[in-house]
C-alpha cells in the first residue's frame, strides 16, 4: 500500500479528550502537523526530497499536512474540534494542489498543497534511508524523534485509505463499517481485539497489508479497547 503519487482520501473514527492530548494551538503551514499528536505519520527523516504527509490532533483540531519537498508544502487545520471526548468521523483529502478535511460530513477545512508525487520512494529520501521510513504508523511518530513529536492518545477506529478524492463537498457521515471498493487501498476495522496484529481488510492487489502493533510506553500502548462509534 503505498498512496500519494495522486490524489488519496484517509478516513477514520476517532475519539480523544483534550487533556489527554495538550499540544496546541493547531498551526497551519509546512509540516507543521508533526508538532501535534500524531495518529498518521507517513513522515521521512531529513529534507523530505520526495515527500511526506500526516494527520495529528493539534490544539483540539485535525491538522493534516503534505509536503513535496523542504519548502513545497502546507498543513491545514479544522475549524471544528474534535477533543471533546466523543466519537468523531473524519476525513483528510488530498488532490493536487489542495488538501480538504471533513468531519462528521462538514467541510472544516481548505488549503493549497504541493504538486505532484508524494508517494514514498526510497531514492527520493535524503540518506540514509531508516528502517521503518516506509512504514505508515498510527497513533505515534515513527521515528521516535522526541517529546516534542508527541503521540496521539485516544480511541481510533474504522481507518480506510483510498485512491482518490472521495469527498470534495459536505456528504452524510458513515453509519456502519466500511465496505471495500475498487478505490479502497487499506481497511482496518480493528476487530481482532487481541494479540498484535491489525488486519488489512481491503482486498486491494498486492495486499493484504496487514499492521503489527509495537506495544510500550507508560502507561502500555496501543491496546485493544470495546469501543465503538456504531
Amino acid at each position: 500500500m503505498n498512496v500519494g503519487s495522486g490524489a488519496f482520501t484517509i478516513e477514520f473514527w476517532m475519539k480523544a479528550k483534550a487533556s489527554d492530548n495538550p499540544s496546541g494551538p493547531c498551526k497551519e503551514g509546512n509540516d507543521a502537523w508533526i508538532n501535534g499528536h500524531v495518529i498518521v505519520d507517513r513522515d521521512l527523516w531529513g529534507p523530505d526530497l520526495h515527500g511526506d504527509f500526516g494527520i495529528s490532533l493539534h490544539g483540539g483540531r485535525i491538522a493534516f499536512g503534505v509536503t513535496r519537498a523542504s519548502g513545497d508544502g502546507n498543513t491545514i487545520c479544522s475549524s471544528i474540534v474534535v477533543a471533546d471526548d466523543s466519537w468523531h468521523h473524519v476525513a483528510a483529502v488530498r488532490e493536487a494542489g489542495l488538501l480538504r478535511l471533513f468531519v462528521d460530513g462538514k467541510a472544516a477545512g481548505q488549503g493549497g498543497g504541493p504538486v505532484g508525487d508524494v508517494s514514498y520512494d526510497p531514492q527520493g529520501s535524503a540518506p540514509p534511508v531508516l528502517p521503518n521510513e516506509r512504514y505508515l504508523v498510527l497513533g505515534a511518530e515513527k521515528h521516535d524523534a522526541g517529546a516534542e513529536y508527541p503521540s496521539y492518545s485516544g480511541f481510533l477506529d474504522e481507518l480506510r485509505i483510498s485512491t482518490g478524492a472521495r469527498y470534495t463537498g459536505a456528504f452524510a457521515a458513515p453509519t456502519g463499517p466500511f465496505v471495500p471498493d475498487a478505490s479502497t487501498v487499506g481497511l482496518y476495522h480493528f476487530d481482532e481485539g487481541a494479540g498484535l496484529v491489525a488486519k488489512d481488510s481491503s482486498g486491494a492487489p498486492g495486499g493484504p497489508s496487514d499492521g503489527e502493533l509495537f506495544v510500550g510506553g507508560s502507561p502500555q500502548g496501543p491496546l485493544w479497547a470495546q469501543s465503538s462509534p456504531f
